[in-house]
């Protein structure tokens, strides 16, 4: 069972899954032809979802929790957003509950670490967090949520996504805001990038065809390569966003011979230092998410050029 079936990471999910083995049925809030997967469609925030989704989930050995708001609408309906988003996950645990599903994977975020993400900090699982925004804190009181429902009858695995870099498995999945993908989208159809920063900040990105590969691994509950517990999923390696739209230039000079001229506000003098995500844990059970972000940047400057009509 895998919710947020339409989005980002699940229109990618679905193929790793199905390849592993596995029987996938997608829960969407609108249908998803494309997916070619079975589909349960339904708002999971409304109390009316149980009664399907428990439905759907008989005779499932894993539900995978992808669904949620992201961190644009948050930030723009913080209230709304972080009522649906618990509501959802607390709706998910409840039909893990009464189907009997033995684990469920739950993908929250680095940024419930908040206040703790400051230049020279290594970000741990065992820390405590400090999240401040409103995106964040939904997912910390749904990792919350997942546990105490779904806890003693399922076996609740936690991941921590840092930022993943990868082409979406259809135009319309609607992430063109995160940076890499922006960037990307950008060079195709103006031949320019422009960032809104000065691109100095750090973070932690990851290619989203290793993230799907982790997912699917962590989905396995019979003698499981990942026990249940909380797991930060990132590279453990730091980059400037200064420096991934490098690699986008790069990218798109090897693919169409020109290279787009990078926009951007001049640095600061004194810029931030890096953080780090400790991925130790993770990688002790198999996770290690090592694909080069210059090939999953490939990837996405290839999906723009190819699907330029789409994307105007």
């Amino acid at each position: 069972m895998l919710t947020g079936a339409s989005g980002y990471v699940g229109g990618r999910l679905i193929g790793p899954l199905l390849a592993a083995g596995w029987e996938v049925h997608g829960v969407v809030r609108e249908a998803a032809p494309r997916l070619g997967i079975e589909q349960t469609i339904c708002d999971l925030s409304t109390e009316e979802a149980v009664g399907p989704l428990a439905a759907a989930c008989e005779g499932a050995e894993t539900l995978i929790h992808l669904a949620g708001e992201n961190e644009v609408l948050a930030a723009q309906e913080p209230a709304e957003v972080l009522a649906a988003t618990v509501v959802s996950t607390e709706k998910v645990s409840e039909a893990c509950v009464q189907a009997g599903v033995r684990r469920l994977v739950y993908m929250s975020t680095v940024h419930v670490y908040g206040a703790r993400i400051t230049p020279g900090a290594e970000l741990t699982e065992e820390m405590r967090v400090e999240p401040r925004s409103a995106y964040a804190i939904s997912r910390l009181a749904s990792e919350h949520v997942a546990a105490a429902i779904a806890g003693g009858t399922c076996e609740p695995v936690i991941l921590r996504l840092t930022n993943s870099v990868g082409a979406p498995d259809h135009p319309s999945v609607d992430r063109w805001m995160l940076v890499a993908n922006d960037l990307c989208r950008q060079g195709a159809l103006t031949g320019r990038l422009a960032l809104k920063s000065s691109g100095t900040q750090w973070r932690d990105f990851v290619g989203l065809g290793d993230v799907c590969s982790a997912i699917t691994i962590a989905a396995r509950s019979l003698d499981p390569a990942l026990p249940p517990g909380t797991y930060n999923l990132g590279s453990g390696r730091p980059t400037s966003v200064r420096a991934l739209a490098v690699m986008i230039q790069d990218a798109f000079e090897r693919e169409t011979g020109n290279r787009p001229e990078l926009h951007a506000p001049e640095p600061e003098r004194s810029p931030p230092g890096p953080y780090y995500v400790s991925v130790e844990r993770a990688a002790l059970y198999g996770l290690r998410l090592q694909q080069p972000i210059a090939e999953a940047v490939t990837e996405t400057v290839r999906f723009c050029l190819d699907h330029r009509e789409e994307l105007q």
